[in-house]
């Protein structure tokens, strides 16, 4: 079974799931697709949120109790896709938002447009304070995609680097998975996670993704890949 750590399945909190019955219907496409636990990650942007935390807590508690009454087995937990800038460690500091299931590790993301001048530094101002920055779809960054060694830098910090399912599949476009499957095939991939927005095409979907991963790199990388590494955060 499978663990699918960056997911906007939580209803009405950015603009992943819509309402409660395509929470439903998502966490169903889920189990079916052998995911067994989800890290709900909603969008968190210092000073432009639309929730807050108490919003999402009960979220999560009214939504585990429709899937409880719905008999979906799969687990789901909290965080945060954190908009990575110099206010994102103070609001960690006050418990704004959150890490990865309550754990040292944090997901992160850039503008798609440029990935700032002063990503080092504020990637290592998360590392110095004890936290572990994961960069989420990291082949869909244009730097990425023209030079795939532009995350060594980060990679040599400690920061870990995850790519989406559907970047593999082939569903974001060719010049993005071959970035994705690059990164893989030069061992820079720490995770892969679906980065769900709905039941449609963006659905939480790995199994298709693992099978590709495991044809090229074999089954024992595809298994840390989707299984062991993110059970492990």
């Amino acid at each position: 079974m499978m663990r699918d750590l960056h997911t906007h399945i939580l209803p009405s909190l950015d603009d992943g799931a819509m309402d409660d019955e395509m929470t439903l219907d998502m966490l169903r496409t889920a189990q079916n697709d052998d995911i067994s636990q989800i890290v709900s990650t909603p969008h968190y942007i210092c000073g432009a949120n639309n929730y807050d935390t108490a919003t999402l807590f009960n979220t999560y508690d009214r939504i585990n109790k429709l899937k409880e009454e719905s008999n979906i087995n799969v687990e789901i937990l909290l965080g945060n896709e954190l908009f990575l800038d110099e206010y994102t460690l103070s609001h960690l500091k006050q418990n704004k938002c959150l890490t990865l299931n309550n754990s040292k590790y944090v997901l992160v993301e850039f503008s798609l447009i440029a990935i700032p001048q002063n990503a080092e530094c504020l990637l290592y101002g998360l590392l110095n304070a004890g936290y572990i920055p994961i960069l989420a779809h990291a082949e869909r960054y244009r730097e990425v995609i023209q030079d795939t060694y532009f995350l060594i830098k980060f990679i040599e910090m400690g920061c870990l680097i995850q790519v989406n399912s559907t970047s593999i599949t082939g569903l974001a476009g060719r010049r993005i998975t071959k970035t994705a499957m690059e990164l893989i095939l030069r061992n820079m991939v720490c995770v892969v996670a679906s980065d769900c927005h709905s039941n449609r095409g963006r659905a939480p979907r790995l199994k298709h993704a693992y099978n590709i991963v495991s044809s090229r790199v074999g089954k024992k990388k595809a298994d840390l890949l989707f299984t062991i590494n993110p059970s492990k955060i």
